[in-house]
């Protein structure tokens, strides 16, 4: 109550300034002409004064409430102007003003409208793409595995690396449709984590051997509860980053993948690291973020800054704590933390 009251005193101040001069103006020449008579009629003068604005302060507290009531409603639903009972409340500049609003609100929302069925038709139409380009994928991966003999080792080695790059990048671009949705599909279910890095590594073993990187994999014989479909994205994304800045001279690129236990709490931690460049400690807070490619040197122009930022709103989902240490000498290194459960 002392709120409103202090915001109709500021509101109104001018027209209170105004009516306490007249009663000071009255006072004074009353006090001029009849000194006794100002003693004698000064407290009902302060009385009816009182209650003058006391009075007048709820009749305002109560109309500006219905004007608030009014316009939340009007914001709420800008046609509800053309129900004119709300204009009872405005005066004359209101009613313009309103009026002008409600006609800005309504070409904005058809605006707003239409812009949302355009990235909606655009939506479908990537996501009916990314789903059509597998039937080619997946007649090139068949060619691949069954016409090996028949090609070049050269040859087949720029194919299966063309065919692993395009699978990540449809299946980061379903992911990033997945994610915008309102609701996902995922199933949790216990899952053997040996078992779920087993297979992703097994979709990288051709591209492994190309590029002469060994893997150490130390994942121990322990299981999650997680979506089977976003854990192996997750697991993708870190040993594909890896596979991309681990040193490539010979004999010494290397990816190691192990497992790690908090006691105190019982959570389970997966861990990728390779020995490449690692990363400079100014980009450490930046590396989740959206487009972010960082100082990776050579190999930034390649780089579309999409896979951690994909990884990291993907496991936000999954409710997996996702980090890079901040010690990273002689490599980079990315873990994922289960929690028990």
């Amino acid at each position: 109550m002392t709120d409103r009251l202090t915001r109709i005193v500021v509101k109104y101040k001018e027209w209170l300034v105004l009516t306490l001069a007249l009663d000071l103006i009255f006072c004074i020449f009353l006090w001029l002409q009849d000194e006794a008579g100002f003693y004698a009629i000064l407290p009902s003068v302060i009385l009816a004064t009182v209650i003058l604005y006391g009075c007048l302060g709820a009749w305002l507290d109560r109309r500006d409430r219905k004007k608030e009531q009014a316009f939340l409603k009007f914001i709420d639903d800008p046609g509800i102007l053309k129900d004119r009972m709300i204009f009872q409340q405005m005066n004359g500049q209101e009613k313009e003003a309103l009026e002008l609003m409600g006609t800005l609100f309504e070409k904005m929302e058809r605006q707003i409208r239409d812009q949302e069925a355009d990235i909606q038709e655009y939506e479908e139409y990537i996501e009916s793409w990314a789903h059509e380009i597998k039937t080619p994928l997946a007649l090139m991966t068949f060619v691949l595995d069954n016409r090996k003999d028949e090609m070049s080792p050269v040859v087949y080695q720029r194919m299966e690396y063309a065919r692993t790059d395009m699978e990540e990048n449809v299946e980061r671009m379903l992911y990033y449709a997945r994610l915008r949705t309102a609701c996902t599909d995922y199933i949790f279910e216990r899952l053997p984590l040996p078992q779920i890095c087993g297979e992703v590594l097994e979709g990288y073993e051709n591209l492994l051997k190309e590029k002469k990187i060994s893997i150490i994999n130390d994942v121990e014989d322990v299981s999650v509860l997680s979506d089977r479909k976003g854990l192996s994205f997750l697991i993708r994304q870190a040993v594909s980053n890896s596979i991309k800045y681990a040193v490539h001279e010979a004999g010494t690129a290397s990816i190691h993948l192990y497992t790690k236990y908090y006691k105190e709490t019982g959570d389970i931690i997966l861990a990728v690291r390779d020995n490449g460049m690692g990363v400079k400690p100014y980009d450490l807070p930046f590396l989740f973020d959206k487009g972010f490619t960082g100082d990776t040197g050579e190999k930034k122009k390649n780089s579309t800054g999409m896979g951690l930022y994909l990884a990291k709103q993907t496991a936000d989902s999954l409710g997996i704590q996702i980090g890079i240490p901040e010690q990273n000498t002689g490599g980079f290194e990315i873990t994922f933390r289960f929690c028990k459960v």
